[in-house]
C-alpha cells in the first residue's frame, strides 16, 4: 500500500516561492501531496520551480506578486483558491528588499508594507478560504533579528517587521479560531544569499555569528522547510498562535566563550 503525503490533496500558496525558504517549503508542500501556486516577483526563478515541481508529478502554478501592493495581495489568495480548487495552506514568506540608495523612510515604508502589512492582508482575505477546507492552517515567516534579539545585521526596519509578525500572529490565531490555525517560525543564520549560498565562502560577518550557535553550523533551508510543513499538516493540530526559532540554539544558549573577540 502506498504511503500518502502529511498534506495529500491539500493546497497551498506560498508567497516568495521562487527561492530560498520559499523555493524550499513549495517543493516539499508538493512532495507531501500538496497542489502549489507560488507567488512572488521573480518570474523566471518562479517559472524554473514550478516547472521542477511538476516535472516530479505534482501540480504546480506560477502567479506573479508584488507583496507591496495590498490589493494584489488580496487578488493572489483568491487567485490561488481558484487554481487549485479551494485553498488550505496559506504560507506568508515573501518580504522585498530596499535598494541601497532607498532613504530610511522609504526604507521603512517598504519593508513594513511587504513584511508586516502584506502578511496581515493576505491573512485576514485567505481566512475564510481556508476555513472551508476544515483543516486551515497559515504559517508566517518571521526572524530572530528584532523578533528575538536586536542585532546588528538587521536594519530597523526589517527588525521592526519580523516583530510585528510574532504579534500579528498572536492576534490572528485568537481572531480565527477555532477553524484556522496560525502559526509563525523565527528562523536565524539560514544558508541564503543574506548569509551564505550552499557552498559559497562564509562572509566573516556571518562566521562569528554561527560559531555562537550551540550547533555551530548554517541551517539548511529545507530544515525550515520541514518546520514549515509541521505547522501546515495535521501533526500540528493543536498548535496555534505560536512562534519557534529555528536557529541551532542562538537565541536561547549564546557560546559567547567560543568566539575571539581579540583577532577582529
Amino acid at each position: 500500500m502506498s504511503k500518502q503525503g502529511k498534506l495529500e490533496g491539500r493546497s497551498a500558496l506560498v508567497t516568495g516561492g521562487a527561492s530560498g525558504i520559499g523555493a524550499a517549503t513549495a517543493r516539499r508542500f508538493a512532495a507531501e501531496g500538496a497542489r502549489v501556486m507560488i507567488a512572488d516577483i521573480d518570474d523566471a526563478a518562479g517559472e524554473t520551480v514550478v516547472r521542477e515541481i511538476r516535472e516530479s508529478g505534482a501540480v504546480a502554478h506560477y502567479r506573479h506578486l508584488d507583496v507591496t501592493d495590498r490589493a494584489d495581495v488580496r487578488r493572489a489568495v483568491h487567485d490561488a483558491d481558484a487554481a487549485l480548487g479551494g485553498l488550505d495552506i496559506l504560507f506568508n514568506n515573501a518580504m522585498t528588499n530596499p535598494s541601497a540608495d532607498y532613504t530610511e523612510d522609504q526604507r521603512w515604508n517598504l519593508m513594513l508594507e511587504s513584511g508586516l502589512s502584506a502578511y496581515w492582508a493576505a491573512a485576514t482575505e485567505a481566512a475564510p478560504l481556508l476555513a472551508r477546507s476544515g483543516h486551515g492552517a497559515i504559517v508566517n515567516n518571521a526572524s530572530i533579528a528584532g523578533a528575538r534579539l536586536g542585532l546588528d545585521f538587521a536594519s530597523e526596519a526589517y527588525s521592526s517587521a519580523k516583530a510585528g509578525v510574532i504579534g500579528l500572529t498572536r492576534k490572528l490565531a485568537k481572531r480565527f479560531g477555532p477553524n484556522v490555525r496560525i502559526n509563525c517560525i523565527c528562523p536565524g543564520i539560514i544558508e541564503t544569499p543574506r548569509w551564505r549560498s550552499p557552498g559559497m565562502p562564509e562572509p566573516q560577518f556571518a562566521r562569528r555569528y554561527r560559531q555562537m550557535a550551540p550547533l555551530g553550523r548554517f541551517g539548511k533551508v529545507e530544515e525550515v522547510a520541514s518546520l514549515v510543513l509541521f505547522f501546515a499538516s495535521d501533526e500540528a493540530s493543536f498548535i496555534t498562535g505560536q512562534d519557534i526559532a529555528i536557529d541551532g540554539g542562538f537565541t536561547t544558549a549564546l557560546r559567547f566563550e567560543a568566539i575571539d573577540f581579540t583577532s577582529e
